[in-house]
């Protein structure tokens, strides 16, 4: 049984022996790599931090720039979107980008989806490549700025007076009055097989580090720490880790004014709460996602969250490691440098061990905590 720490982690044992038997499909690296821009992003090593834990290495998969965006969510939205669109055009995974552009402006096919930033702008720019329009709603509590970057790669902004989980319900009603195809990265009962779509693009993300860590260090990785929102991404890394040839710990770490996972798992099942302002912003997100839910309760062994003032340090740090990232890529950082002796303990690191980041955001504006 999972039990709740007295201080602000969650652990749960039992996802020590917990699997799940998964490969990636090589479709998914092989589209990626037909995209413009596309390279493996960097694994920095943060030896200071190593030490500080007293574990072997500490690296950061750096996600500021990746395939012209400034995060992750490329990956997942690319690759979800080009199998939505082939599939319901008939035409083969192999499909070049332009035929798939061609095929789908002359069938009229429009994007729908809800964002909180980086996932809104990365539909955007996949709408923008295949020459597609879409339409973007955002809460009503998204900075100017963020609006503005999605709306520079051509797409409709849409403010909702409410939160993301409003505009989420918002997205799903206005795809299905108008038509057009909605593409979210969180899941419901009925709406499964986009979301889980845009898990399996995140598995190129996967590949690129298990190469890294091989060539840097020759060892495998013993906990890996993933931010959440809704989650989808946190389910693509307990999948990866979790194979049963693997013995990776993963934890996750949440906006202290968001801890939606970590009030599910403490509850036992999905129940959405009412999330503050963060500087977390791409992670202010008050429902876990349900296709994320079974692998979350399951295959998370650590459940935590941080301050703005523990992310905006993290933010201070890693620039002065002369890598740049945004509130939520340092996240899992401000997470890792919270574990006390007891927490390492009861994540099996000691001096041998090695601990991966991973670093979904680039820089971007925000109000600094005071």
């Amino acid at each position: 049984m999972a039990v709740r720490d007295p201080g602000k982690i969650y652990f749960n044992p039992s996802a020590r022996t917990w699997t799940h038997e998964s490969s990636p499909n090589p479709a998914v690296a092989q589209f990626h790599n037909r995209l413009p821009q596309y390279s493996p992003t960097p694994l920095h090593s943060l030896p200071a931090v190593a030490q500080e834990l007293g574990v072997a290495h500490v690296l950061l998969k750096d996600e500021s720039h990746r395939i012209g965006l400034p995060a992750f969510k490329i990956l997942g939205s690319s690759w979800g979107i080009y199998r939505t669109l082939a599939t319901r055009l008939d035409l083969p995974l192999t499909v070049s980008m332009e035929d798939l552009a061609t095929a789908a402006q002359k069938e009229n096919m429009r994007l729908c989806t809800a964002t909180d930033g980086n996932h809104g702008r990365s539909v955007a720019r996949m709408a923008k490549l295949l020459g597609i329009e879409a339409k973007i709603i955002v809460p009503e509590d998204m900075d100017q700025p963020t609006r503005d970057k999605i709306s520079s790669e051509g797409a409709q902004v849409i403010v909702t007076l409410g939160d993301y989980d409003l505009a989420v319900k918002h997205a799903e009603n206005a795809a299905r009055a108008s038509g057009d195809i909605l593409v979210m990265d969180t899941g419901w009962p009925g709406y499964e097989e986009f979301p889980n779509a845009m898990v399996d693009g995140y598995s190129t993300m996967f590949l690129e580090v298990d190469n890294q860590v091989q060539q840097m260090i020759g060892k495998p990785v013993d906990l890996a720490i993933a931010p959440v929102g809704v989650g989808s991404f946190a389910q693509a890394v307990v999948r990866h880790y979790k194979s049963p040839e693997r013995k990776t710990a993963v934890m996750t770490v949440e906006a202290n004014a968001a801890p939606c996972l970590k009030h599910a798992l403490e509850k036992g099942q999905i129940t959405p709460i009412k999330t503050e302002s963060t500087i977390m912003c791409g992670m202010n997100c008050g429902t876990v996602s349900y296709t994320a839910w079974p692998f979350l309760r399951d295959g998370v062994d650590a459940c935590t969250s941080v301050s703005d003032a523990e992310s905006h340090q993290a933010v201070l740090y890693l620039d002065s490691c002369g890598i740049t990232l945004g509130p939520c890529g340092a996240a899992p950082l401000a997470a890792l440098r919270t574990l006390g002796p007891k927490d390492l303990a009861s994540l099996d690191l000691g001096e041998g061990s090695v601990v991966v980041l991973f670093g979904t955001e680039g820089r971007r504006q925000y109000v600094h905590p005071t």
